[in-house]
């Protein structure tokens, strides 16, 4: 990239900085949950059609489609999410939820204002490359099986494409900076539902009864081996279990429990393998409680890739952008899962970490903390990448 294409991404950057934070501001005030983000469409809506561009509505109003075409050459899709958490946020600043128990906690706000910022780069800076951008605005990402595959079913997604680039924030990095893995990137994950029957009565007795709290507990605690036990050392799993109900009362032994839980791994065969092995494991304990029980498992989303050429070239053009201390090279793949990686299944992606912690601050709330807060000037840092990388990957020098 030439000091002249740079500066023009910056000077674009710059402009367009003051009204992304007053849209990003807009959304976190008013977060909307999976499925529920029409106010956040109609709002992206409104906005690219100011830049000249012709949306269109997706997913029952609740996503964002548009292309901006400017002759002939590659076809780059850049992807943002627009849903919010079920979580009461506890930052105290002016911009904060308005709707009770609703937050922006895992950034989306972020992800949304950004990529509209770099629309407008684009629009502005269209004499620097020839080709198509398509911009996706996707509702649901925070719940299962997540709204990219809603995108792609309605055509959202383009039948030929490129590649897709997205990014999401992480308090992991400060602002200014942005993290890079090649390879494996997101875990894939299935999702598992237990509903444990027993035989209720008086909590004086409960020789009387099949318990399923003690059993559920016990299913619990023999799922914590499956990783150490069953599944190689070399190979990256995850199994938690992060609900449990049971109960009423403190002298009644119900006569049902319920608890769910996540598998999140990187190889097919280890999912497999501790798919069978979950349902072994709970068949058996509740052969030993006297107890029945009840098994759905739910693929949820398969593991994010990082296409490695594409993550060479992004690696050089963002250091040639940023500036190379300020692109960290991930060795790591995440534990997070992404539906992002349906679209990764369609063409090369990239999926990119947007550092959030302001400078000179050592630790953060994470996302998906009441808490999460992150620092705005990293907006300015996700258009430029958003922007730099579709700019440079239809450069009118691009071979």
């Amino acid at each position: 990239m030439n000091k002249s294409t740079k500066a023009q991404i910056y000077s674009a950057a710059n402009a367009a900085y003051p009204k992304t934070v007053r849209i990003r501001r807009r959304l976190h005030a008013n977060p909307e949950l999976s499925g529920q983000e029409r106010q956040t469409a109609r709002l992206v809506h409104r906005f690219l059609t100011t830049l000249g561009l012709d949306p269109k509505y997706c997913v029952r109003r609740t996503g964002v489609a548009a292309s901006l075409a400017n002759g002939k050459g590659p076809v780059v899709v850049l992807r943002a999410d627009l849903d919010a958490l079920p979580v009461e946020e506890k930052n105290r600043v002016p911009f904060r939820s308005r709707k009770k128990g609703v937050a922006h906690a895992c950034g989306h706000d972020m992800h949304t204002a950004a990529l509209l910022g770099a629309a407008h780069m684009l629009v502005r800076l269209k004499h620097l490359w020839s080709g198509t951008v398509v911009f996706l605005f996707q509702p649901s990402e925070e719940r299962e099986p997540g709204g990219a595959l809603d995108m792609i079913a309605e055509q959202a997604f383009p039948s030929r494409a490129d590649c897709v680039l997205g990014l999401h924030v992480s308090s992991e990095y400060t602002t200014g900076r942005v993290g890079l893995k090649s390879g494996d990137e997101c875990s894939g994950e299935i999702v598992f539902d237990v509903l444990v029957k027993g035989k209720g009565g008086h909590g004086s007795a409960p020789h009387a009864t099949v318990d399923p709290i003690v059993c559920a507990a016990s299913m619990i605690m023999d799922l914590q081996t499956l990783i150490s036990r069953e599944c190689p050392a070399v190979e990256p799993a995850v199994l938690t279990v992060g609900s449990f109900h049971a109960g009423t009362a403190n002298n009644v032994i119900p006569d049902e429990a319920d608890f769910r839980g996540t598998i999140r791994t990187f190889s097919p065969k280890i999912q497999r393998l501790l798919r069978r092995r979950v349902g072994q494991s709970l068949r058996t304990a509740a052969r030993s409680f006297r107890a029945g029980v009840e098994i759905t498992f739910r693929d949820s989303y398969p593991p994010g890739y990082n296409d490695p050429g594409l993550a060479r070239w992004a690696r050089a053009v963002l250091g040639a952008l940023l500036g190379k201390r300020n692109v960290a090279v991930r060795t790591q793949p995440t534990m997070f899962s992404e539906d992002f990686a349906y679209y990764q299944q369609k063409a090369a992606g990239l999926y990119l970490h947007l550092g959030v912690r302001p400078k000179g601050v050592r630790t953060m709330p994470g996302i998906h903390s009441a808490n999460f807060l992150p620092d705005e000037r990293a907006l300015r840092t996700a258009m430029i990448v958003h922007a730099g990388l579709a700019i440079e990957k239809m450069s009118r020098d691009y071979e």
